[in-house]
């Protein structure tokens, strides 16, 4: 399967999705003008990777900001994973925010409610 690698910029994160390497991950801001299409890509290779996925899917959320619509898309990703979270593969979260910035890990906390896969909510000083 071939990973998925977008370079982030000013209005999208920068976002690694690589089943070989293990590596999912998402950072920087998310304020795309058309959020659906932005994710739509993403969640059509989360389709394909849940086809056959790994055993472990450990997914690393660093976002310095993430708008409404992007939060909305997001939360579309993790109910589908959520489906398969201990079928098909083990499915974690590590959530990084500034430890300053108490609305990104209040999403955070919304989110872990409204899955049953662990999301690991982690404090970051140095930012």
């Amino acid at each position: 399967m071939e990973a998925y690698k977008v370079a982030g910029d000013a209005f999208r994160p920068t976002v690694t999705l690589d089943k070989e390497s293990g590596v999912f991950a998402f950072s920087g801001r998310s304020i795309p003008e058309n959020a659906t299409a932005a994710f739509d890509p993403i969640i059509n290779w989360w389709n394909e990777y849940l086809r056959s996925p790994n055993k472990q899917t450990i997914i690393d959320i660093d976002f310095d900001y993430i708008n409404s619509s992007s939060m909305k898309q997001l939360v579309k990703l993790f109910v589908m994973l959520d489906k398969f979270n201990g079928k098909a593969t083990a499915v974690s979260i590590v959530w990084h925010y500034n430890h300053d910035d108490i609305d990104s890990k209040a999403q955070a906390s919304r989110l872990s409610k409204m899955v049953k896969f662990p999301i690991k909510i982690v404090a970051d000083t140095t930012k």
